[in-house]
């Protein structure tokens, strides 16, 4: 298969996500079973070939690249939609219907939740890294559905300058558990936004209110995102705004997840060239649009994701990410153990 064609792997779940909900809402036995793409996709992750580190991808025009990012980016912008829609539709007369409403409520936040954090997620981060204000712009919308928009200025004012030190909040530090690096992290992500976005304004502290405040970004994601959750509340009802809020919050552990393996442990490795976990599964490069890449990313954020040539100079995760991310969460002392083991190999050559 061409290499570039490979990407289309990225539409998958999404594709089934937005059938799901298209289709909805379902009983008990049929929504439990729209859950099993996610398992097969892992299972594909899981068994997937290493990437040959040699081979030259073959790419075409950059506008094919671009259309996959502004493809996903209405995917998701539908599923939202479409995931409004199906809460509203669901029944909460008997305790029949509030069972089944639930068992949906569960599916939707697997689903959905999953899809925003590992497509529409990853795409606002190409895109926030982009030079053109539009793409730019899409990236923030992006955010807006998972209601985590303050994370373009923790990411780039922070996270790029300060990678793989002690200095970095989203570095996990050695043998920090995912539980403990969560709740540092997605505090510290807002706070360290909200205090930049202060002193680039000339404000010491939070004023109670001044005109420069108008032109705080942190501040007017706030509002942007208050405004929507109203507007679900007032359009859709509680179950849609209830579920909106789930999701996000499970997209946003899911990015976390992501970057507590990508860095983790690795607080003194700038000065050891390593700047991120190496990840070989082919089916995660192609499936989430290169992110897997992230030495690359690391050092040129400029540069387009299928411009980026691989780069092998960090320790090696043993799996694909969507296999690390279930590890992650549900073996983390195992993950810990066998991540220093390899650190210590990867640190003594």
């Amino acid at each position: 298969m061409v290499d570039h064609l490979k990407y289309l792997s990225s539409f998958i779940f999404p594709s089934c996500v937005a059938w799901f909900l298209y289709t909805g809402p379902h009983d008990v036995i049929t929504a439990l079973a729209w859950t099993l793409p996610l398992w097969l996709i892992i299972l594909v992750d899981w068994l997937s070939p290493k990437i040959n580190p040699n081979k030259i991808k073959q790419r075409v025009s950059n506008g094919y690249y671009d259309a996959l990012l502004y493809a996903l980016s209405g995917f998701q912008f539908l599923i939202i939609a479409l995931l409004l829609i199906y809460a509203s539709e669901l029944q909460w007369d008997s305790l029949s219907e509030i069972g089944t409403s639930i068992i949906n409520l569960v599916v939707l936040r697997i689903l959905v939740g999953t899809s925003s954090g590992s497509s529409a997620i990853i795409v606002a981060h190409e895109l926030i890294h982009r030079p053109q204000i539009h793409m730019q712009l899409l990236g923030r919308c992006l955010l807006y559905t998972v209601c985590y928009e303050h994370f373009v200025i923790s990411h780039i004012r922070s996270h790029h300058l300060s990678v793989a030190t002690p200095q970095d909040i989203t570095t996990a530090r050695l043998n920090e558990s995912f539980n403990t690096y969560w709740k540092r992290v997605y505090k510290g992500h807002f706070n360290y936004a909200w205090h930049s976005e202060l002193q680039r304004l000339g404000l010491r502290k939070t004023p109670v209110y001044h005109y420069k405040m108008l032109a705080n970004t942190v501040l007017q994601g706030i509002m942007v995102e208050v405004l929507l959750l109203i507007l679900i509340l007032v359009v859709f009802g509680w179950a849609a705004l209830f579920i909106f809020l789930f999701q996000a919050l499970s997209a946003v552990r899911l990015l976390e997840t992501i970057n507590y393996y990508q860095h983790w442990g690795l607080e003194q490795g700038k000065s050891a060239n390593a700047l991120a976990w190496i990840n070989q599964s082919s089916f995660t490069e192609y499936a989430l649009v290169g992110l897997s890449n992230h030495v690359g990313h690391h050092k040129n954020a400029a540069i387009a994701f299928y411009q980026l040539d691989y780069c092998e100079q960090g320790p090696k995760m043993p799996y694909g990410y969507f296999v690390t991310n279930l590890w992650v969460k549900l073996k983390n002392e195992s993950y810990r153990k066998k991540s220093m083991q390899i650190l210590n190999d990867f640190f003594d050559k």
